[in-house]
């Protein structure tokens, strides 16, 4: 006989072995037989499918998981619990677990289509599909699939749903990119430092963002005033002697530096007007925009 972790209520709700009653009926989430509640001082509690089904491992523990996926976001939609999803910081690429607050969802339901493909469950926000998930047991999102679904979509191990489907480890994603909350609050910091300053938002992206912006910004502290005071990295630096480009954030400035023995386009202090040198911004280990490219310039200036 197989032996079933989780059976559905007479009401539809998927029960695991530990918490089912011998006074209830359970069935095959697959094929709806009546299953067979074993429990006792010998026996670790499970359900089990009577012999004659045709009914396999494989489309149970699939079956099961797309039912508990539904469920949990349904639990979700009627403000029952919330659920957690691991998930990549797009600023710092580190991997970190965040919460979908309860009531993110509305509904749920399986099979459904998008353009070409089907999804094993969905999850929705009022009338739009808010993500799609895959299930995996023998067989992974291939390649074509993974490229043209044009929604949000996660593909989850069913043995980990089956652990706790309301803790969801994708194996596969495309999700909307976020930040980690370590990233999240240096990112307002840096806000909040550059508008103190007077540096129009416009100019400039927060440090670590993709580099399409012509500047992007991190704090530091002058080393004269002892200012939090926002300073920028644009394609050019170390030591650019080229003007940058327009519009440009106001504290950057071509002062002439000893050290340099020459002027270069520089950070300047938003307060005092001290210049912030290049070696300590770009070029020390510590500095606080290390690790972001250099121009041509570094290797003899280093």
């Amino acid at each position: 006989m197989l032996k079933i972790p989780f059976g559905k209520s007479e009401s539809g709700i998927f029960i695991s072995a530990k918490e089912a009653k011998k006074e209830e009926s359970y069935f095959c989430p697959q094929c709806s037989t009546k299953l067979l509640f074993r429990a006792g001082e010998k026996n670790v509690e499970h359900f089990s499918h009577p012999p004659e089904s045709n009914c396999n491992n494989e489309t149970i523990l699939h079956k099961t998981a797309k039912g508990l996926i539904e469920q949990a976001i349904k639990d979700n939609a009627q403000r029952k619990r919330s659920i957690e999803i691991w998930n990549s910081c797009k600023t710092c690429g580190k991997n970190f677990n965040s919460k979908i607050p309860i009531g993110t969802f509305t509904n749920a339901a399986q099979e459904v289509s998008s353009l070409n493909y089907k999804c094993d469950v969905v999850g929705y926000r009022e009338e739009e599909i808010a993500l799609g998930i895959e299930i995996f047991v023998t067989h992974a999102v291939d390649e074509n699939k993974a490229k043209e679904l044009t929604i949000y979509w996660i593909e989850l191990s069913a043995e980990d749903v089956l652990k706790n489907s309301f803790y969801w480890k994708p194996i596969q994603k495309r999700l909307k990119p976020v930040n980690c909350r370590t990233c999240k609050n240096e990112i307002l910091k840096i806000q909040n430092i550059a508008s103190k300053w007077g540096i129009d938002s416009n100019l400039y992206s927060p440090i670590k963002e993709p580099v399409t912006a012509k500047y992007i910004a991190g704090v530091e502290t002058c080393f004269k005033c002892k200012n939090e005071i926002p300073v920028f990295w644009w394609d050019g630096i170390p030591f650019c002697d080229e003007e940058p480009p327009d519009p440009k954030p106001k504290t950057i400035k071509f002062k002439y530096s000893k050290k340099y023995e020459g002027s270069y386009w520089a950070n300047t202090c938003a307060n005092c007007g001290m210049t912030q040198g290049d070696n300590f911004l770009f070029l020390f280990e510590n500095g606080p925009l290390f690790g972001l490219p250099l121009s041509k310039k570094e290797a003899h200036n280093k």
